[in-house]
Formats: C-alpha cells, sequence, structure tokens
C-alpha cells in the first residue's frame, strides 16, 4: 500500500527528468574578464524581463596617467558591431540555433537583444580624467522575443570595445507599457533645484549639496566622500579634515537629502569654477555590501586675488556685475486716483547667470512736475537696503505712495536706482525704470433749471434750458441728457464732448403725456463716457406739473342751460336733452349765424341811411 502511494511523485520526479532532457540549457554567461581589461567593471548581473527597460550599470576606469587623453563618450554598439564582436571574439556563426561544433553544444544567444529607434546608439558624455573613475547607467528596451537566458551588451568608450553580460527572463504577457517607462533601480542626482555657491578668497563658504535618490528602489547607508585635491588648481579649499566623508542614512525613491558643508577658500586660488568630485556609496539591502562607488559632479564658484588686480587698473567694460532688472510690478488697488494713496509692488530679480549682488539699495524716484514729484511717500523715505541676490534670484519691494491731487490724467515714470556690490565690481549703479498711470476722478455740475412753463396741460410742451459744468481735470466723452417722468414723453438729448473747465448747454423741449400723480419730480439723468468708453451716469431733477386738458366750451353749454331754468319742465327736458346731445355742434352753428345776422343788420342799416343822405340833398337841390 506504501509503494502505491509513493508512485505519483515517482512518475512527476521521471516527468521533470524527461523534460529537462529535451529541453534546451539556457545560455551562459561569457568570460567578459580578458575583453574588458581594466576599463570596467560590474558589480552585479544586470536582470531584465524580454519586452522591458533594463539598467545596466558599470564603473569606468581611466587607467591613464596625468598628460592622458580623458575617456569622453559611451555609446551602445549596434547589431552589425555586435555580430562581429561575437564572431571575433567567441566565435559566433551569426544565427540563433544550436549546431555542434567539435561535438560541443553551443551555450550561449548570440542574438542582438535591444529593439532600436533613432536615439538607442546615441553616446552618451562621461568624461573620465586619467586616474579616476566613474560610475554609470544605460538603459534600454529589450527584445519581447527573447528566450530567457543570458544575453551580452557591447559598449564602444572612445573607440575601445567592452561588454557586459546581462540575464533576461521570458516575456509571461505581463508587461505593460508603464513597465517600458521604468526607470533606474539605483541612480543619483546632484545639486537639482540650486545655485552655484559663491565665496571670496579667504572667506568661508557655507553650503549645501542637495543629493536626490533618482532610482526605483529604497538605498540604505548612503555615503557621501568628497574627493579632496591638494593641487590650488583642481581643489579651492583649505584641507583642515581627515576626510569629508557624510553619512546621509537610507534614502527613499524621490528623497532628497542636503550634504552640508563649511569650507575655507584658500588665499592663493584663482577666480573661476571648480569642479567638486562627490562619491556617493550605498547598500541596496539593509546589512549588504556597498555598492561601487558612484562619482557625481558639483560645481562651486570662488574669487581669487587676481580679481583685486583686475579691479585696480581695469575699466567698466573689463569687470563684470550683477544684473538686476524688474522682473513684475503691481499695485494695490489696481487703478491709481489723484490724491489717493496706493501700494506699489515691485520684484526685482538677479538676472545674471553666475553674478552674484550684496549690500543692495534700492532708492525709489518719482517723475516731477514743475520740481515737484507726482508720487510721495508719508515716511519721506523712499530707500530700501537687500543684503543679497544670488544668481536668479528674486526679492519683492514694498512702498506706500500717493500721488499729488493736482497731476493730470496721464502715466508718469518711476526710477528705480540701484547701488550694490558684485565680486569684481564695487559700488555699481545703475537704473531702471517703471511707469504708472495715473487717473482722476470725472466731476461735474449744473447751473439753474429753467423750466418755462413750469405747469402745462396734457398734449402740451415745456421748454427745459440748463448748463452742465465740466469741473473737473479730465475730458467728458458724449456727454448725453435723459428726461424721465410718468407725466413726459422720455426723450434724450445730445449734449457732446465737454473739457475741463467749460460748460456744455441743454435747451430742449418736454412734451407732456398724463397728468401729474406724484409730487411733480422729473429726473434728468447726465451720462458720459472716459477715454475707455466706460459709462458713467449723475442723477438731477427739475419740478414740472401737468394737469388734464380743459374743453373750451363746456362752460358756454353750462350758461346756456342756466338761462332755460324758467321754461316749463316738459319744454326744458326736451330741449336740455336736445342740448346734452347736440350741443357742441348747435352752439358753435347758432354763433357763426348769429354773427352772420348782425353782419347782415348792420349792412341793411348802412344802405338805408345812404338813401336818405341822397333825397335829402336832391331836396337841397331842388329848392
Amino acid at each position: 500500500m506504501k509503494t502505491w502511494k509513493r508512485l505519483p511523485a515517482v512518475l512527476l520526479l521521471i516527468i521533470a527528468l524527461l523534460a529537462a532532457a529535451v529541453m534546451p540549457a539556457a545560455a551562459e554567461m561569457l568570460d567578459m574578464s580578458g575583453f574588458n581589461g581594466d576599463l570596467i567593471t560590474v558589480s552585479k548581473v544586470p536582470r531584465g524581463k524580454a519586452g522591458n527597460k533594463i539598467s545596466i550599470k558599470m564603473t569606468i576606469h581611466n587607467t591613464g596617467t596625468k598628460g592622458d587623453n580623458i575617456l569622453e563618450e559611451i555609446r551602445l554598439a549596434n547589431a552589425y558591431e555586435y555580430e562581429r564582436i561575437m564572431e571575433r571574439e567567441f566565435g559566433s556563426s551569426g544565427d540563433d540555433d544550436d549546431d555542434e561544433s567539435g561535438d560541443e553544444l553551443r551555450r550561449y544567444h548570440n542574438s542582438f537583444p535591444f529593439e532600436a529607434d533613432s536615439s538607442t546608439f546615441d553616446a552618451k558624455k562621461i568624461n573620465v580624467k586619467p586616474g579616476a573613475s566613474k560610475t554609470i547607467t544605460m538603459s534600454y528596451k529589450l527584445r519581447r522575443d527573447l528566450p530567457a537566458g543570458y544575453y551580452q551588451a557591447f559598449f564602444i568608450i572612445d573607440g575601445q570595445e567592452v561588454g557586459v553580460n546581462i540575464w533576461v527572463s521570458a516575456y509571461d504577457g505581463s508587461s505593460t507599457e508603464e513597465d517600458d517607462g521604468n526607470n533606474t533601480d539605483y541612480d543619483f542626482s546632484i545639486g537639482d533645484g540650486q545655485f552655484t555657491p559663491y565665496a571670496a578668497y579667504g572667506q568661508v563658504m557655507n553650503f549645501n549639496v542637495n543629493l536626490t535618490n533618482t532610482g526605483t528602489r529604497k538605498v540604505y547607508d548612503v555615503r557621501v566622500d568628497m574627493q579632496l585635491d591638494a593641487d590650488v588648481t583642481k581643489f579651492p579649499f583649505d584641507i583642515n579634515e581627515g576626510n569629508y566623508n557624510r553619512k546621509m542614512g537610507d534614502m527613499e525613491p524621490g528623497q532628497m537629502v542636503e550634504v552640508p558643508y563649511s569650507m575655507g577658500v584658500r588665499t592663493d586660488v584663482k577666480s573661476g569654477f571648480f569642479p567638486i568630485h562627490y562619491f556617493v556609496t550605498y547598500r541596496e539591502e539593509e546589512g549588504g555590501n556597498f555598492s561601487e562607488p558612484v562619482d557625481l559632479v558639483f560645481y562651486v564658484h570662488v574669487k581669487g586675488e587676481d580679481d583685486d588686480e583686475l579691479a585696480a587698473d581695469a575699466g567698466e567694460q573689463d569687470r563684470t556685475k550683477a544684473r538686476i532688472i524688474v522682473d513684475s510690478f503691481s499695485t494695490e488697488p489696481q487703478e491709481i486716483y489723484a490724491g489717493a494713496p496706493f501700494v506699489l509692488k515691485v520684484r526685482m530679480k538677479n538676472a545674471s547667470s553666475n553674478v552674484s549682488a550684496s549690500n543692495i539699495m534700492f532708492t525709489f524716484v518719482s517723475e516731477e512736475v514743475e520740481s515737484s514729484p507726482i508720487f510721495t511717500s508719508d515716511t519721506g523715505s523712499t530707500s530700501m537696503v537687500v543684503n543679497s541676490l544670488s544668481p536668479g534670484e528674486v526679492t519683492e519691494l514694498s512702498m506706500l505712495f500717493k500721488p499729488a491731487p493736482t497731476a493730470e490724467q496721464k502715466s508718469y515714470r518711476m526710477t528705480i536706482q540701484e547701488q550694490y556690490d558684485s565680486p569684481e565690481f564695487k559700488n555699481a549703479k545703475e537704473e531702471v525704470k517703471i511707469s504708472l498711470q495715473v487717473k482722476q476722478e470725472p466731476r461735474l455740475n449744473t447751473s439753474t433749471i429753467e423750466v418755462m412753463p413750469d405747469n402745462l396741460e396734457v398734449g402740451s410742451e415745456t421748454n427745459v434750458m440748463f448748463g452742465i459744468n465740466n469741473t473737473g481735470k479730465v475730458l467728458l466723452y458724449n456727454v448725453m441728457v435723459r428726461f424721465e417722468a410718468d407725466s413726459i414723453q422720455t426723450s434724450d438729448t445730445y449734449v457732446g464732448n465737454i473739457k475741463p473747465g467749460e460748460t456744455g448747454n441743454v435747451d430742449t423741449m418736454v412734451t407732456a403725456v398724463a397728468p401729474t400723480m406724484d409730487d411733480g419730480r422729473v429726473k434728468i439723468i447726465i451720462s458720459y463716457e472716459d477715454e475707455n468708453g466706460a459709462v458713467t451716469e449723475v442723477e438731477k431733477e427739475l419740478m414740472l406739473f401737468v394737469s388734464e386738458a380743459v374743453d373750451p366750451y363746456e362752460g358756454m353749454e353750462a350758461g346756456m342751460m342756466e338761462g332755460m331754468d324758467g321754461m316749463e319742465g316738459g319744454e326744458m327736458e326736451g330741449q336740455g336733452s336736445f342740448l346734452s346731445k347736440y350741443g357742441k355742434i348747435v352752439f358753435p352753428i347758432a354763433a357763426v349765424l348769429a354773427i352772420g345776422a348782425g353782419s347782415f343788420i348792420v349792412v341793411k342799416r348802412k344802405k338805408k341811411k345812404e338813401k336818405e343822405l341822397e333825397e335829402e340833398e336832391l331836396d337841397d337841390e331842388i329848392s
């Protein structure tokens, strides 16, 4: 019974052995020691997955001595160079099939393992001096069709060929586009986001060096070792300690630490920029071995005694000084009005790329009109002091000003005078200018408003006259007057532009359309525009009463009705009914007839009298 229980395990073992016998052996590493010589070393075999990026880390050694060439650049060997190296150094036949030579099975892949694009074979600057070493990392994308096993990557360093073994695991379908963008597992950068430190000979330079873990993995027990040199032309600082190694502890991916230094600048140093080398070592695993040192370079700027020798006889064109400019400015409030205080904020920037400024005094000087400044400060002082500005640094100046109440509406200059020290230039003087727009408040009033008549009936018109006086200091554009009330017809009158100190006259007719039902106030709305077309309205008022129109025949009808009071009731009732219905027609006709009858009688009498006179004259002649 026990034998039967062991049978499945035995079968599995047999199957595994059979599979191993028929499967091709994974490719093995090649011996690169004789091929590379002492030019490069690799602490561990780079590993990657087919279809993803692989990071290849190596340390390059320039074994030359002083006076030999610098190793300047490195690039990946292309597919043609790869095949040639494999054929020459390792006897590759140019294909990837397993074939026998001397009854031995070839145990390595000879396929170029990388995907290539336009930048794959670009050279990378390394600049390794004679006697120095530098650790670099190169990243490339692996082909997706690679079987698992060891492959080789060959590089050309200033014409010299070197090679690195890499391990590739087979593509399993789990790779993503994000995998293609993986960063280097272990890498660092130095000096991120900081300016070049500066100091003069004999001074102490206190500075921090920013060190960033730019890899994708945590590193342990990070140590930074400044590389010293007794040669003053290579190292500008006094060497007062046995070593300048700093222990920075563990660092997470993306973490930045500041490595502090306080260094005395040598008195015999020459002015210039000095590259300071820092060797960074770390452990990939807690308690593991230290990595090969990564060589990082950080520059410092020092001023030597030679600068002072230049300053003794050099003109301004021979000496460099900082360039301080206005980066931007603003005011609070945004619009400045004559006589109203405002806060001016100016951002000053040292636009120099490598020259600092110190002991800086900024003085604000206003434009003057008739020997009087337009802008004044309540404190009386218009100067400010800033201790220093590094190259590219910005500082903000803020000061309260008040424009003269009588200032005309226009732009005025504000000059910012600068006086400062630069390493090669003491008491440098410069000035920059800005322009500030000052506005005046528009002002107007009206003369006595005349209304003739001020009482009228519906349907009648009245004449309105008054003057608009521009009492401000700005032109009033497109002045309009509008009359509004329930009792009148709304109307507009165009006056035009009114210059400062002048008057625009209004003379218009207003038509009554309804009886006044309130206190008789009529709105007068005066509108004008500024130079930007913005409209402002000012409201005034006048008094005007409108009454119902009266019928001119209403009294005559009433009189005639009263004269008929003595008539009998029936007759009166009929006449009253008739007159109330046709009175407005009958009375005018009766009046015309009466006038006509009167005229006929007068003419008749005149003719009769003329006839009588003729008869009397005839009787006199006969007698």
